[in-house]
Formats: structure tokens, C-alpha cells, sequence
């Protein structure tokens, strides 16, 4: 191994070299596979190519390439490819090549959601050992056959042959855990099945080992075989930690696994599936651990590592035999090269907000990152990508959030010469303001990145000043990029936009938007009212659950079907019965009309309704973009653009990626 100069010792373990099977891994760190959403027809695409090689680059060890399903009953998104044809093998190998070529290895999980998926895109009954609906997805599924027990286990060996044939170092049999459909077997939450397939513990592992049967007689004993596995199902009735040891006993006494890769949880839990900035950091490890303890093949732990050091602890403590760092490597595919390079402050953190990475698959589109904007548009905004200036012109950003930071590095990094205006004394922007709201803090990391990177490349950071359209203009820029950001409004957009017209009452001084709570600390009374006009984000549920937890009565109006409709599912599967469990009385389909004191009115379900005895209320809706900088500087004919939420209010993925994109289209030649 070599190290660095200036590499922090104590990460040492993280770039020894392991061997798993006969395949040498060149690190420690593990990308596990996760779904991307990419597929074209259901094969793997160039898409596919540049987002593993971009990993590759960047210096991880072992890549997981998922979620290739391996039966035409398992299809949760269009966007996902399917192991069982062989025209997948053309992709396959180019995607190995591109991985190889770049010192990294790989293999392909061979997954089926089971009654966990939807029969949306395939028009077949979803399968399961029993007739029990996952209790997220609420499907009924087929309780399986004998023959399509038979079927599913001939499919795992198809997808790894598909697998071997395409390069891969490898497969992974994916389902082995998170309630899927092997996992879904295992555990007596699933499955109640009364033949040789349900019952015992060893009839509950028969579809397991003869999977791993076929998958080795399929491959032969040189390739790389490993698998997922459950080690908590946190479901009732379910796996738990004892039962996930003597289930790896068995799997490794096989002798024909070659990794154990330990997660957790079923769709009962969703949220720990992949468990966002609610859950703690290092979430399964003590599962790792505890699997680690009776195997002798190595161990994998994943959970929220996105720290260098916590991978390195990990490994020193003896819980686990490499480390993956998921969305760790989607929010900087460049980690380990920065960790061995001494670069520790360069790295851009996962923050477990999973807003750019499982949420959009859900929204049936490609996997991104909120604030990494190559990721998964790796072609256009990859490593290597970046133009730089042969003209140096003098760039002018008003607005120092994440937007205009963002906008800021890029174009400073271009080579161009770079003002950064900000009003506050500080940058970030509504995320500093943000990560005042408690469990919310990490959104902070986005703009801790950004503040290094404006550093490093001499960004002219000019803070505490509100500069006119005609000091912008004296200052003689070639280009203006306006950050301005959005600001809470003197009214409810929400009840504008159903034609409520405008509310009375909220000019009251004990009327505050949240700006006013986090940012300006004016104080909050005991009984508050939390107002939510249709924006459904974490603004007011964070807050309304902060002032819960501080003792207040806390009250929430929504237009919403309920509070948090509009969050990710798997974050909304735990922040939602934390809303109920905090005791704060809903008010779902519901409106404000009027505010007269202490006392508001409300169309709550279309009935007219009084809320009374009320000592703050707390406006938590949409912004309205601040743009008035935008149209002077237009007007006055600048070549200027606007981003983020000077345009319009939206989130911080939007704003980063603007920034991006809008410091990429300023001209780098004559």
C-alpha cells in the first residue's frame, strides 16, 4: 500500500487490499448496489457506463451494479435492467470495461422485489411465499407455487451467467434482505407458508440455498459470489439478530459465498431501507458485527457511512471487513482518491437527505444528488468535463446560497475571474436557516462544501453588501449571475392560487414565518399554529415537530391530504408517525381564511371551522422569488440569468444544479 503524503493515518485501513474469492480488491470501500434508474428498454445504457466509471476513477474498490431484475415478475421502475435477456450482455461489458480500465471491480446483484415491488409495469400478479400485501407498497401478491419456486431459482442462474458472460467480477444475490423477495422467505413476517418452504427455519432458508446452489453451479467455483442479508428485519414476528447469525452459519458452512454484505429492515420499516438524516450515522453497524462474529467470510457493513473516519473506526474495531460508502460515492464518486490524497476538506459529504437519489426513482426517473450535479448526467458534467477559460472574463454572482455558490465554484474553477455578493454576514443562504430546525442540521454540509470551494479557487467573497443594478454595472462585469434567492411573502400562495384571494389578518405581530422563528429568534408562544399552504416540505413539518418536542401545543394546517404528502415515501414512512406521535393536532384538507387575534379561521374539508386560543402562528408555505436586482440589470441591458429561487421557489437540488449549469454556459473562448 502506498500512502500520500498528508494522508491522515489513522484511514490506513481503508486502502489495504482484500481479497474476496479470487478476486483482489484494491480497497476497502465498497459502492453497494443501488437502483439508478437508467436502463433504456430495460438494458444497460452509456448512461450506466459513465456513472460506474466515474466511480471508478475516483478510486473505490468493489462497485455494485443494481438493480438488474431476473424475472419478468419483478419490475418496481422502467428505468432498471433485465438480467434474464441476453441483450443485456453488450452493456454489461461495456460497463465492466469502462470499470476495469479504471482499477475498480465490480459485480451485478441479481434482485426481484417480490410483494415489495408493483405489477405497474409488468401486468403479472406480484409473488411472495404467502398472500400477505407488503405493508408499504399494500399489493396483494400470489402466494407462490412449487414451479414458480423452481422458475425463480433457474432465474438467479440465467442473471449470473448474463453476468459472467458480460465480465463482471461477480454477482451478488441481492434479496437476501430488506423484505425482497428471498428475504421474504427467511423472515416469519412474510412468510406463513405451511409446506417445505415455510415453517422452520430451515425450510424458510430452502429457496436461499438452492439459489446459492445454482448460482455456484452455474459460475463455477472461481467467480465471485456474495450476498446480501438481513440483519434485523425491525418488523413484528420478524428476523432478528440471533436469527441473522445462524442464518449466515448456514450460508457460509456452503462454503460457496464468498462476502456477506449485512443490511436491515422490511417495507414495514421503510425508512431504514435507505435510511435518511432521521437515522443515526453507522446505523447497522453493531448487525455487521454481530455477523462478522460467526463467518469467516468477510463482512461488509453499510448504513449511513459518509465519514472517512467512521469507515476507518469500523474497520479498526473489528465489525466489519470493508465498508460501503453508497451515497457517499454518488455525492463524490472522487471520496477515496481525496481521502489518500490528504484532501479530507475537498470532500463533498452525503448529507441523507435523499432527495437527488431514491426519491426521484420514485418520481420514475434517473438517480441524481442534491448537491453533486454530475451525478447521473456523468457524460455532460463528469469528471473531466469541465471547460477551461482561454478568455478570462469578470463574473459577478449576486447571492451567496447554494445556487450562487455553486455558480461562484464553477465558474471559478473555469478560470474566471469571480465576485461573490451576499447580504447576510455569512453564506448558505434558507440552508443555514434550515439546518437551525433540530435532525436537520446536516443539511449545513452543502454549503460547508461550498464554503471550501470558493476558498480554494479565490472566489472575491463579498458579504454584508446589497449591491444596486447600477454598482453591479460600474463594476464592468462580462457576465451577471443573479442568486438572489426567494423570501417568505405578505400573503398565502396557496390560498391565492385556489382563488381565496388574500387572507386577513397576517400583518398581526404574532404572525411569523418561519424566518422569523429560526433566523430572526423573535419568541413562540405556548398554543402555535403552524400554517402549510400547499409546499408540503420539511419547512414546517421539521419546525411543528422541533416546537413539539420543546413542550408546546402545537396545531397544523394543510391543504394536504395529510402532513408530509409531499416527502420522499421512505422519509414520510417515519417522519409521518412521528407528526402523530408528537400529539400535534392535523387539520389535512384545510385552509386558512382569516386570523383575528387569537382566534383563526379555517375551511377545514370544506366546512368552515374556528381554531381558538392561540398565542403564535407560523407561516410555513411557498416563497416568493426575490428578483428585482434581475429585472433592473436586465433592463439596463446586462448579460445576466437568474437561478435557483430567483426564478422560482423550490428546493436546494434545483438551485445547486443551476448553478452549476448556469456557470458552465458562460462563454470560455472569444
Amino acid at each position: 500500500m502506498t500512502v500520500t503524503a498528508g494522508t491522515d493515518p489513522t484511514l490506513a485501513p481503508l486502502f489495504e487490499p482484500i481479497t474476496l474469492g479470487n478476486v483482489e480488491i484494491r480497497n476497502r470501500v465498497v459502492m453497494t448496489g443501488h437502483g439508478t434508474g437508467m436502463a433504456k428498454d430495460y438494458l444497460p445504457t452509456d448512461q450506466h457506463v459513465a456513472y460506474y466509471r466515474e466511480r471508478a476513477i475516483g478510486g473505490v474498490g468493489l462497485i455494485g451494479m443494481a438493480f438488474p431484475q431476473i424475472h419478468p415478475t419483478s419490475q418496481d421502475v422502467p428505468g432498471e435492467p433485465r438480467s434474464w435477456l441476453p441483450e443485456i450482455v453488450p452493456g454489461l461489458r461495456k460497463i465492466t470495461d469502462a470499470v476495469h480500465e479504471h482499477g475498480a471491480k465490480i459485480v451485478m446483484q441479481l434482485g426481484h422485489g417480490g410483494r415489495q415491488g408493483h405489477s405497474t409495469f409488468t401486468e403479472r400478479a406480484l409473488w411472495s411465499p404467502s398472500n400477505t400485501p407488503c405493508p408499504f407498497n399494500l399489493e396483494m401478491p400470489k402466494a407462490m407455487e412449487i414451479e414458480d419456486i423452481d422458475e425463480i431459482v433457474a432465474a438467479h442462474a440465467i442473471g449470473a451467467r448474463h453476468a459472467k458472460q458480460g465480465g463482471m467480477d461477480g454477482v451478488e444475490i441481492h434479496s437476501g434482505y430488506g423484505g425482497y423477495l428471498l428475504a421474504s422467505f427467511l423472515s416469519p413476517f412474510s412468510n406463513h407458508r405451511t409446506d417445505e418452504y415455510g415453517g422452520s427455519l430451515e425450510n424458510r432458508m430452502r429457496i436461499v440455498m438452492r439459489v446459492i446452489d445454482a448460482v455456484r453451479d452455474e459460475v463455477g467455483p472461481a467467480f465471485l459470489v456474495g450476498i446480501n442479508l438481513q440483519g434485523h428485519d425491525f418488523s413484528p414476528g420478524g428476523l432478528e439478530v440471533g436469527d441473522a447469525q445462524e442464518i449466515a452459519r448456514a450460508i457460509d458452512a456452503t462454503g460457496k459465498i464468498d462476502y456477506i454484505c449485512v443490511k436491515a429492515a422490511t417495507y414495514n420499516e421503510a425508512h431504514q431501507n435507505v435510511p435518511d438524516m432521521q437515522h443515526p450515522k453507522r446505523i447497522w453497524e453493531d448487525l455487521a458485527a454481530a455477523v462478522k462474529a460467526v463467518v469467516n467470510v468477510p463482512v461488509i457493513a453499510v448504513g449511513r457511512i459518509n465519514d472517512p473516519g467512521d469507515a476507518a473506526d469500523i474497520l479498526a474495531l473489528g465489525h466489519a471487513d470493508m465498508v460501503a460508502m453508497t451515497r457517499q460515492q454518488i455525492a463524490d464518486p472522487e471520496t477515496v482518491n481525496k481521502m489518500k490524497q490528504g484532501r479530507l476538506d475537498e470532500i463533498r459529504r452525503c448529507i441523507g437527505c435523499n432527495q437527488g437519489c431514491i426519491d426521484r426513482l420514485f418520481n420514475v426517473t434517473h438517480s441524481t444528488c442534491v448537491h453533486n450535479p454530475a451525478a447521473g448526467y456523468e457524460l455532460e458534467l463528469g469528471i473531466g468535463t469541465l471547460l477551461q477559460a482561454s478568455v478570462r472574463r469578470r463574473v459577478v454572482v449576486v447571492g451567496a446560497g447554494p445556487a450562487g455558490m455553486k455558480a461562484a465554484e464553477v465558474a471559478a474553477r473555469q478560470g474566471h475571474e469571480v465576485i461573490l455578493f451576499e447580504r447576510r454576514g455569512h453564506t448558505g443562504g434558507q440552508l443555514r436557516i434550515a439546518a437551525k430546525i433540530k435532525g436537520r442540521q446536516e443539511i449545513g454540509g452543502v454549503v460547508d462544501h461550498l464554503d471550501v470551494m470558493i476558498a480554494r479557487y479565490g472566489v472575491d467573497l463579498r458579504l454584508a453588501q446589497s449591491p444596486t443594478a447600477e454598482e453591479i454595472l460600474a463594476l464592468d462585469p462580462h457576465h451577471v449571475i443573479v442568486a438572489t434567492g426567494s423570501a417568505p411573502g405578505h400573503d398565502i400562495v396557496g390560498n391565492l392560487a385556489q382563488g381565496i384571494g388574500f387572507t386577513p389578518g397576517l400583518d398581526q405581530e404574532h404572525v411569523l414565518s418561519v424566518w422569523d422563528v429560526l433566523e430572526a429568534e423573535q419568541p413562540v408562544g405556548q398554543r402555535v399554529l403552524i400554517v402549510d399552504d400547499g409546499e408540503g416540505g420539511w419547512k414546517g413539518i421539521g419546525l411543528a415537530l422541533q416546537l413539539s418536542d420543546e413542550g408546546r401545543d402545537v396545531e397544523f394546517v394543510t391543504p394536504l391530504p395529510y402532513v408530509g404528502a409531499k416527502l420522499g415515501p421512505f422519509s414520510a414512512n417515519l417522519a409521518v408517525p412521528r407528526v402523530h406521535r408528537s400529539g400535534m393536532t392535523t387539520h389535512p384538507f384545510s385552509t386558512v381564511t382569516a386570523i383575528h387575534g387569537p382566534t383563526v379561521h379555517i375551511t377545514e374539508q370544506g366546512r368552515a371551522s374556528v381554531l381558538e386560543s392561540l398565542d403564535t402562528v407560523i407561516l410555513a408555505g411557498w416563497h416568493r422569488p426575490v428578483d428585482d436586482l434581475y429585472f433592473g440589470l436586465k433592463a439596463a441591458g446586462a448579460s445576466v440569468v437568474r437561478i435557483g429561487d430567483a426564478i422560482a421557489s423550490r428546493t436546494m437540488m434545483e438551485a445547486v444544479h443551476e448553478g452549476e449549469r448556469a456557470a458552465r454556459r458562460i462563454p470560455v473562448t472569444v
